[in-house]
């Protein structure tokens, strides 16, 4: 297997952190996940270039900015993360520091994770949160919570960890619930039409 060949499982973090720091992106890895994971979410599908020109900014054209390595870490993100959500493996793996990294990164890796999740279902046209269902509204509305958390140095670091565990398996669900939400509201609009 060639050197540059990655797997889904050989992805970290910090791979695709350097790969958009190499490509002068506008976002870190977690957010630039997360809002893939927005736009598919809407869309249905995967579009490289969109989510690219998101990660790099509107007024850049993404295919000249990068380096042939980042190019092939972010089309493998993106690829095994759509993969994830639109074949409902339920195999998606939010891309965050790894267990060795201490909690307040982590944290902050969650946050910023939802802050691109809700920045991708805007730049994919969710303007009204409150058509969704009771469910899909609940999870936005603690994903926008979540996205400003903060770390508590004062609690115990075990109920930390838990409590942090707890966070990204729900994120992580969250984002099917977004998904077939919005891919059963499409599915019964086409039946009606």
């Amino acid at each position: 297997m060639p050197e540059n060949n990655l797997t889904d499982n050989q992805l970290t973090y910090d791979m695709v952190d350097d790969a958009l720091i190499k490509a002068d992106a506008i976002t870190e890895a977690a957010e630039a996940q997360g809002t893939l994971c927005g736009m598919v979410c809407v869309t249905g599908r995967g579009d490289l270039n969109k989510w690219l020109s998101h990660v790099f900014g509107e007024e850049k054209d993404s295919s000249n900015l990068y380096v042939p390595e980042s190019h092939d870490v972010l089309t493998q993100l993106f690829e095994s993360t759509v993969k994830a959500l639109v074949e409902e493996t339920y195999d998606l793996t939010l891309l965050i520091h790894d267990d060795d990294t201490p909690l307040d990164v982590r944290i902050e890796d969650i946050s910023n994770w939802c802050q691109g999740f809700l920045y991708g279902l805007s730049a994919s046209g969710l303007n009204d949160v409150k058509s969704l269902p009771e469910e899909a509204s609940e999870i936005l509305q603690d994903m926008l919570d979540i996205s400003k958390a903060g770390y508590d140095p004062e609690a115990d670091d075990d109920e930390n960890e838990q409590a942090f565990m707890e966070i990204v398996e729900y994120l992580r669900i969250g984002a099917y619930v977004i998904y077939n939400t919005f891919n059963s509201m499409e599915n019964t609009s086409n039946t009606l039409h």
